[in-house]
């Protein structure tokens, strides 16, 4: 017996396997430059979770859903600003004393390099830099704080389906400290 695990992974395959094939039929070619909007959702995953209670309380590999916004501007076929909002999920952690709630939400901003192979389909590269807010609320119902700018980065596949739609999937590392997270994503993408 299949399990549904495996059934919808190899359908995902499929779909972003054979969308540049379909798309193609109905391509009448994306603009090269200009505005952009785009959302998404998946899965944040945690590498390095880790409490404010002292001890060895910390979550590894702990994966949750997330969402982001962004827009951006393209120069051109390869090159491409872009800012958005990501909200990465709550996390919990169990403590001898109750559970710890841990939440990641900010902003980042990237440049994106573009490897166009087709008309249809490209692979992309993003760097930059993220502010993220990350709230703690403790056992005993004391919030903690932290707010800080660290670096980010990632890489992901386009798929133009439309002149002004696309299609993306996206992994995407956020160095946030005490909560190094991964973002796999699938976005919708609309150009202007």
């Amino acid at each position: 017996m299949i399990r549904k695990g495996a059934l919808v992974k190899t359908g995902m395959m499929a779909a972003f396997t054979l969308a540049p094939v379909v798309a193609s039929a109905h391509y009448w070619g994306a603009p090269l430059s200009g505005l952009y909007i785009g959302a998404g959702g998946g899965g944040a995953r945690n590498r390095n979770l880790s409490s404010s209670v002292p001890g060895p309380f910390v979550n590894f590999k702990r994966t949750r859903p997330a969402w982001k916004a962004f827009i951006g501007y393209a120069f051109n076929r390869f090159f491409a600003i872009q800012g958005g909002y990501q909200n990465l999920g709550t996390d919990s952690i169990g403590t001898p004393v109750g559970s710890e709630k841990i939440r990641n939400r900010g902003y980042d901003v990237n440049g994106l390099l573009s490897f166009p192979f087709t008309p249809v389909f490209s692979l992309f590269v993003e760097g930059g830099g993220s502010r993220f807010r990350t709230r703690t609320v403790t056992p005993v119902s004391t919030t903690v704080t932290h707010d800080g700018t660290h670096p980010d980065y990632g890489a992901g596949v386009q798929i133009n389906v439309a002149r002004h739609l696309a299609l993306r999937g996206q992994w995407q590392q956020f160095l946030i400290p005490h909560n190094d997270t991964q973002f796999y994503s699938g976005s919708l993408l609309f150009r202007f």
